[in-house]
Parts: C-alpha cells; structure tokens; sequence
C-alpha cells in the first residue's frame, strides 16, 4: 500500500475509502512513521468527505 500511494502521488488520483479516522491508521497499518509520511502526502491534495449515520449493512439501521 505504500509504495502504491507513493507511485501515485503527484501523478495519478487516487479514490480511497475508510471506515476508520486518520488517528486509527497507524494501529491498523502498523508503522506509525510511514503512515504519518503516508497521511501527510494523502492530505496534501485530498478532499475529506465524512459520512455519519447509520450502518446501511445493518437491518436494524
């Protein structure tokens, strides 16, 4: 995944979807350090769009 968005920055856009906020990356991912670098580049041209509400996949809503 890294070395993915590193190829990719400046270069071609990228669409990614997330359940988890930018804080819980490095728990997730592992590296603490190459997701800061990671976020840092993502944030730099990115467009946060944030949804709330409830769970679609859940039939009790």
């Amino acid at each position: 995944f890294f070395k993915l968005m590193e190829e990719r920055y400046h270069r071609r856009p990228s669409i990614i979807t997330s359940n988890l906020d930018y804080d819980e990356w490095p728990n997730f991912l592992g590296n603490r350090a190459m997701v800061e670098a990671l976020l840092s580049r993502l944030r730099h041209y990115c467009h946060t769009v944030r949804i709330n509400g409830p769970s679609l996949r859940d039939p009790q809503g």
